[in-house]
């Protein structure tokens, strides 16, 4: 399994959104992520000025790989945070717009080489109802198809209706984003919803919340249940990534090592207790 970060969280963020593009330090985070042993950054569109991030520009494009190369860091993984407006399940210009929009990140992140573009469906962009349901699905048959980069959802609905959601879809190129953290805060059963969802997985959130929809802190420190989600991933040769997306606080070195720190401890603990069973 493979250790990464969400992009923005090797930087302090000064008032602004945690779930924000750091303008001002993204170069410096692949050295940061580098020097702490981070071996991939989540790259994040975050829905402000989103033409003037780097990944739309032949040459932002070209300065990521170099980066990536000189610190041996790579984005696989692209979060579309800026779809989470719910915009793509309205109706008109304003669903128009947003189709265009993500036609525009998957091209970009087909451009960068970037293997999978996470879609958030919470919030506004929440599929609880049959309506959603049935709306997204004619989104994704419009914008997916085999030569785009693997589109994973992130979702609020069971592990079971998820499943459900993505045998209807019926494309090759869906899967599973999984967050622990949130599925935690949701109360949904960590063990069971892994065990059932793993073969859509392709990578996995790191967080740590409370429950009832409780805030998030650092590793270690909530309600949510490593030990036994590694365990089964560990069990089930899910290979994967594991992609932090932890709380900065006041000191974004702080936190990144110490979570770090964690996931690998625990990642080699239970590699080595399983390898000792074999």
């Amino acid at each position: 399994m493979r250790i990464g970060i969400m992009q923005g969280r090797l930087s302090n963020k000064q008032g602004k959104p945690l779930q924000s593009f750091p303008w001002n330090s993204w170069k410096k985070e692949f050295l940061r992520a580098h020097s702490i042993g981070f071996k991939q950054i989540e790259w994040l569109v975050d829905g402000v000025n989103d033409d003037d991030n780097p990944i739309a520009s032949v040459n932002g494009r070209k300065e990521i790989s170099l980066l990536s190369i000189k610190y041996d860091v790579s984005i696989n993984s692209l979060c579309a945070h800026a779809l989470i407006d719910g915009k793509l399940l309205s109706n008109g210009k304003n669903q128009k717009d947003a189709l265009e929009k993500f036609s525009k990140i998957l091209f970009w992140a087909s451009e960068a080489g970037i293997e999978y573009v996470i879609l958030p469906l919470m919030d506004a962009m929440s599929i609880q109802t049959d309506e959603s349901k049935e709306r997204l699905r004619k989104v994704l048959h419009e914008v997916v198809d085999s030569y785009t980069p693997k589109v994973l959802l992130e979702s609020d609905l069971s592990a079971i209706k998820l499943k459900e959601f993505i045998d209807e879809v019926d494309l090759e190129n869906i899967g599973v984003l999984y967050d622990l953290g949130n599925a935690t805060a949701m109360g949904f059963d960590v063990e069971s919803e892994l065990k059932l969802l793993y073969p859509l997985i392709e990578e996995v959130h790191i967080k740590d919340r409370y429950i009832n929809n409780g805030s998030s802190d650092r590793l270690g420190m909530a309600n949510t249940s490593f030990d036994k989600a590694i365990k089964i991933l560990k069990k089930s040769f899910w290979n994967g990534s594991l992609v932090l997306e932890t709380p900065v606080f006041d000191n974004w070195r702080d936190e990144a090592e110490a979570n770090f720190s964690f996931t690998k401890n625990l990642v080699d603990s239970l590699t080595q207790n399983i390898e000792n069973r074999l």
